[in-house]
C-alpha cells in the first residue's frame, strides 16, 4: 500500500481574546462572587425583620417586579449614555441601596428598596455582554460568551458558599459583602476604562434612529421569537428555585438535600462548559440551543422518576445542568447576530429581562400544577416547555441561522484606550 507522505494540515491558531475582554470577565465575576442577598431576602425579613412569610413574599415579589425591567433599561442606557457610563451609575447605584437596607424597617420602605435592588443587582449584565461584542472579534464571539458564562458561575459557586457560611449568624453582613462586591466591580471599570463605548464620527448619527431604536426591534420578530423562547425554556428552567425545593420536602427530603443538588450543579456547569465547547464550536448556535431545551426538559421530566431518591434527583439534576450549559453558551451569539451595533444594549436589555419575568411567572407555574396534579404534573409541565422551547429554535434556525451579520456601522468607532 503506498504510504501518504503529504504533512498533516496544520490546526488552526487558537483565538486570542483582547485583554479588554478578559478585565470585564473579572469585573463581572467579582460582582456575582457578591450576589448574596437575593437568596436569602426572605430570610432575612422573616428571621431579622420578624415580618410574616406574607409581608416577606410582598418584599420579593417587589423585587421580582424590578428585575423585569431593570435589565431593558439598563440596556437602553448602554446604547445611550454609553456601557462605561452605564456600569459606573448601575454598580454605584445598588452599592448605595445595598448598604441602606439594613437601615430600613418599615414594610413600605423595603418594598421599595427591594424594587429598586431589583431594577439594578442585574443592571450591568447588558452593558457588560453588549461590550463583549464590541471588543472581541466576530470569529471569537462564540467562545467569549462561553467563557463569560463559565466564569459568572463560578462566581455565583463563591456567593453560594458566602451565603451558606454567614447566612445562619452574620445575616446583615451578607449586605456589605454585596456592596463590597459591586464596588470593585466599579472601581475596576473606572480604573481600566472597561467599557468599550462605540461613538459616532459623524455628527449626523442618531443612536435613537428610527433604524436601531426600540421601534424597529419591536418589529424584529425573529429576535421576539427567540425571546418568547428564551422565557419558555426560562420558565422552565427556573423549577430548580421553585419547584425543585417543594418538590423535594414533599418526597421527604432534609433541606440539605437541596444544597447537594444546588452543588452537582455548580459543579456540573464547570465541568460541562470546557468540555463541551469545543463541540459546541463545530455547531450552528440554535441547533445547541435546541438541544439545550429538550436536554434540559428531559432532565426535569427525569425528576418524576426520581422521586423519595437523592441519588434518583442527581441524575435529573447532571441531565438539566447539561441542557442550562448547552443553551447558555450560544444563546448570546445568536442575540448578538440579530443586534445591529449600535442597538447592542438594548437588543441584550430586553432578552435579558426575560429572566426576571420569568422569575415571576416560574412560581405561578408551580403553584398551580402542584395543586392541580402535585410534582408530576409540575415536572410533566416543564418538560413540555423545554421541549416546546426545542421545536420553536429548530424553526427559527434556518431564518436566523441564514441571516447576514448585523452590519458593523462604517462611522462608528471604538473610543481610543478602551479597547
Amino acid at each position: 500500500m503506498a504510504r501518504d507522505n503529504r504533512p498533516n494540515p496544520p490546526r488552526p491558531a487558537p483565538l486570542r481574546l483582547p485583554a479588554a475582554y478578559w478585565t470585564l470577565v473579572a469585573g463581572f465575576t467579582i460582582c456575582r462572587s457578591g450576589c448574596v442577598v437575593v437568596p436569602f431576602l426572605s430570610l432575612y425579613l422573616v428571621r431579622q425583620q420578624h415580618f410574616s412569610a406574607a409581608e416577606a413574599a410582598q418584599v420579593s415579589a417587589a423585587f421580582g417586579a424590578g428585575w423585569a425591567f431593570g435589565p431593558a433599561i439598563a440596556g437602553w442606557l448602554a446604547d445611550r449614555i454609553g456601557r462605561r457610563r452605564t456600569l459606573l451609575v448601575t454598580l454605584t447605584s445598588v452599592t448605595a441601596m445595598y448598604l441602606i437596607l439594613p437601615a430600613l424597617h418599615a414594610l413600605a420602605a423595603l418594598t421599595a428598596a427591594a424594587l429598586a435592588v431589583g431594577l439594578l443587582f442585574d443592571a450591568p449584565r447588558p452593558a457588560v455582554l453588549a461590550g463583549v461584542a464590541d471588543v472581541v472579534p466576530e470569529e471569537a464571539r462564540g467562545q467569549a460568551y462561553a467563557r463569560l458564562y463559565w466564569a459568572s458561575n463560578i462566581g455565583a459557586g463563591v456567593a453560594g458558599a458566602i451565603g451558606t457560611a454567614l447566612a445562619d449568624r452574620h445575616i446583615i453582613a451578607l449586605f456589605y459583602v454585596a456592596a463590597i462586591s459591586n464596588l470593585a466591580f466599579a472601581a475596576t471599570v473606572l480604573i481600566y476604562k472597561i467599557g468599550a463605548d462605540p461613538r459616532p464620527k459623524a455628527p449626523h448619527h442618531r443612536p435613537n434612529s428610527p433604524a436601531t431604536g426600540y421601534q424597529a426591534l419591536l418589529r424584529d420578530g425573529r429576535f421576539l421569537a427567540l425571546t418568547g423562547l428564551t422565557l419558555l425554556y426560562l420558565s422552565s428552567y427556573q423549577q430548580v428555585l421553585f419547584g425543585l425545593p417543594v418538590a423535594m420536602d414533599h418526597d421527604g427530603q432534609k433541606p440539605a438535600a437541596y444544597g447537594i443538588i444546588s452543588l452537582i450543579n455548580a459543579i456540573g456547569v464547570l465541568a460541562f462548559q470546557p468540555l463541551l465547547q469545543p463541540w459546541i464550536d463545530r455547531r450552528t448556535p440554535l441547533v445547541v440551543c435546541a438541544a439545550g431545551a429538550i436536554t434540559l426538559g428531559l432532565g426535569m421530566g427525569g425528576n418524576v422518576a426520581a422521586q423519595q431518591s437523592l441519588i434518583g434527583y442527581g441524575l435529573a439534576a447532571a441531565v438539566w445542568t447539561l441542557g442550562e450549559v448547552l443553551f447558555f453558551s450560544s444563546v448570546m451569539t445568536v442575540v448578538e447576530r440579530l443586534a445591529p451595533v449600535d442597538a447592542r444594549g438594548r437588543y441584550t436589555g430586553i432578552w435579558a429581562s426575560t429572566m426576571g419575568i420569568s422569575a415571576l411567572i416560574a412560581p405561578l407555574i408551580s403553584s398551580a400544577a402542584l395543586d392541580a396534579g402535585g410534582p408530576e404534573l409540575m415536572w410533566t409541565m416543564s418538560l413540555a416547555l423545554g421541549a416546546v422551547a426545542a421545536a420553536g429554535l429548530l424553526a427559527l434556525k434556518r431564518r436566523i441561522d441564514t441571516a447576514p451579520t448585523a452590519p458593523e456601522p462604517a462611522d462608528l468607532e471604538i473610543a481610543p484606550g478602551h479597547a
